[in-house]
Parts: C-alpha cells; structure tokens; sequence
C-alpha cells in the first residue's frame, strides 16, 4: 500500500493528466516586476525544465501552442526570520511570488488564470549553522514556485 501510494505522486506518466484538447504549452518569459534582476530567466526556465521533464505536455513556440502559460514575478523579499540574544538577524527568509494564468490558445478563454503562488526558503547568516546560502533560499524558493505551477498545468484538470 505504501509502495503505491509513493509511486503515485511520480512525474513520469503514460497518460495524459491534461484536457484531451492540450497536447503542447509555450511559457514566455515571466515579467519581472521586483527590482531583483534576472529573476525572469531563472523563473521561466525552471518552468520549462520542468515541463519538459515531466513530459505531459511537449514545449513548443507560441504559434504551435495549444496552451500559453504566462506570468508576472510581483514579489522578491529577503527578510530577516530569526534574531539572535543580540537582536541581530540569524535566519533570513527568501520570499518570490508570482501571479500565473494558463490559457486554451485556441479557444483564447483561460484554462485558469490569476492563480497567486509563494515559494519561500532560509538561510542562516552564519554558514555554518546550516550549510545553506542565499543562493540555496532562492533556489529552495523556485522550486516551491515551480512544483505549484506544474501541479496546477498538468495535474489539476
């Protein structure tokens, strides 16, 4: 029972999870609306590997797309989480939102739109509390983002 119950959250599928109409999805670059620069790269290509791993729906260009997925970052924040005897910060917390909607581009109506996603992840000032980087929060975040994102495409039809 638990053998199955592991397998059954695995990316890898035989059969479509999508609407029989959806075969294919293009994902423009996101819009960046923080001041963190480059976010856009980073968060529309850990969509489309993703995509592309998980293999439900063939990534194409935007004129061969059954579906578009498009999406605005309207939130980076790198806060302070925890505080020392000292009140100095320990813990920072990464914080990405972005708003996401995924359109038929066929029928031109939304498949589901404005769906507002988080995806957060922590560091420790001192390394050697944790191990873990800024650059380890981001990524931590980005894939919360990313797996939210790619349970809403292709799992939530």
């Amino acid at each position: 029972m638990l053998l199955a119950l592991g397998s059954w959250g695995c990316g890898y599928s035989t059969t479509s999870r999508t609407a029989k109409d959806i075969k294919s999805i293009h994902v423009p670059f996101f819009e960046n609306k923080t001041a963190q620069p480059n976010l856009e790269l980073s968060v529309t290509d850990r969509i489309i590997d993703f995509l592309v791993r998980d293999n439900t729906l063939k990534v194409v260009s935007e004129d061969a797309a059954d579906a578009i997925l498009d999406g605005q970052i309207t939130e980076f924040a790198n806060r302070p989480f925890s505080f020392n005897q000292d009140l100095n910060a320990e813990e920072y917390i990464v914080v990405i939102k972005v708003v996401v909607s995924l359109f038929n581009r066929k029928t031109n109506e939304p498949i589901w739109q404005n769906r507002s996603i988080e995806g957060n992840g922590s560091y420790f000032v001192e390394q050697v509390e944790s191990g873990r980087t800024f650059d380890d929060a981001v990524e931590e975040s980005l894939q919360e983002i990313t797996n939210q994102i790619l349970n809403l495409t292709v799992q939530d039809w």
